[in-house]
């Protein structure tokens, strides 16, 4: 059994539905991040996880009991919120103790609990500050601590790096990544930034109004997405998406795109089951930039570079690679090539398609069309 079962929940607000149908199980020591666009009902979820929001319709099962009636306190859930919520005439200590506090817990043994805490967390030199005198990111490693000192089944953290500058974001995501790793505790965790949901993640939920739309592994969400809106969300830049058809050539499956005078056939090399019944129809093309870059730096050896020069049209330098955007069809297509790359907008180039990681989309469902075998597997997955 699952150490957490968001099994089918449903949340109404009058006439407004919210939350359709949610399915999501994970194990325990699992890092699970629920991310989707704003409004898609991610921390409406966490917040009947907690306790905080009713559930219309379905279960919550923790470690195998049913939490939907029970009151916050007796969930054994700890959350961290994106403001902090620090009292600010308490010092840090008594910020991080006050739940111990509230729970009659010995003086001593919340103080050994407090300094344990503030150890894990390298702030044990702010135990005697308030939270006036700290730095947003010293504000949210007491926040944490407050969680941690508990102990608790499950940990919840809504946003909690979004009111961080850039860098201390990124310095930030990397504590909690290794605070994971030590404690082996489990993690829901929302946002909606698909980077911080990549690094973190063991299990990424990618919502939209409401539906669960793809739940597996970062690898899983981000190089074989169920459907078009997962393609376009994971990733930055996104995925590639490009009209096509499906033709048979020479007795090999390809898809071609018409590109100026010219029609690029790119060979069909996943899912090619499923694609012979596509032949003679338009699609939808997916290809991360990765999978497009200067001939030099492809991966010739497992025979799946296809080559085609094409315009360059601009060019976005950004330290350790060079994105390169070019037009395939009636899009514009962006390709990840070496730093350093001599090219200039405005000449043309050629550029190396790895087909092995071309995968197709039906335009009008926008489902990802897969080999039967695959269609199996990823219904298992979501299930």
């Amino acid at each position: 059994m699952s150490f957490l079962h968001i099994n089918n929940v449903h949340k109404r607000f009058g006439e407004t539905h919210v939350l359709k149908g949610v399915d999501i199980a994970i194990e325990q020591g699992d890092f699970l991040v629920l991310v989707g666009p704003s409004g898609c009902g991610k921390s409406t979820l966490l917040n009947m996880i907690a306790g905080l929001d009713s559930i219309s319709e379905g279960e919550l099962l923790l470690d195998g009991r049913c939490i939907n009636d029970v009151h916050p306190s007796r969930r054994d859930i700890a959350m961290v919120f994106q403001s902090y919520a620090l009292y600010p005439s308490m010092t840090v200590a008594g910020n991080i103790g006050f739940g111990l506090e509230m729970r009659k817990v010995p003086r001593k043994e919340r103080r050994e609990a407090v300094d344990r805490v503030a150890k894990l967390l390298q702030i044990e030199n702010l135990l005697d500050r308030k939270p006036g005198q700290l730095s947003g990111g010293q504000r949210q490693r007491v926040a944490m601590g407050r969680a941690l000192v508990r102990d608790p089944q499950l940990f919840l953290f809504d946003e909690p790096l979004s009111n961080l500058d850039a860098k201390l974001r990124v310095d930030m995501r990397s504590e909690i990544k290794q605070l994971h790793q030590r404690l082996k505790t489990t993690i829901v965790y929302v946002t909606h930034d698909q980077v911080e949901a990549m690094t973190l993640a063991t299990r990424i939920a990618v919502m939209r109004a409401g539906e669960l739309q793809q739940l597996g592994t970062p690898h899983e969400v981000y190089d074989d997405p169920n459907n078009l809106f997962v393609a376009g969300f994971m990733g930055s830049p996104s995925m590639n998406l490009v009209k096509a058809r499906i033709v048979e050539h020479d007795s090999v499956l390809v898809a071609q795109v018409a590109t100026g005078d010219t029609t690029l056939a790119l060979p069909i090399v996943r899912d090619r089951e499923a694609l012979r019944d596509w032949c003679g129809r338009d699609v939808i093309l997916g290809l991360r930039p990765e999978a497009i870059t200067d001939p030099a730096s492809a991966n010739h050896r497992d025979g799946n570079i296809h080559e085609a020069e094409l315009p360059v049209d601009l060019i976005e330098p950004t330290g350790a690679d060079l994105y390169v955007v070019t037009t395939l069809g009636d899009a514009s297509v962006n390709a990840r090539m070496r730093p350093g790359t001599p090219l200039r907008p405005g000449e043309r180039t050629r550029f190396a398609f790895d087909v092995s990681r071309m995968v197709v989309f039906d335009p009008e469902s926008e489902r990802r069309i897969r080999d039967e075998q695959m269609i199996d597997s990823a219904l298992e997955e979501t299930a």
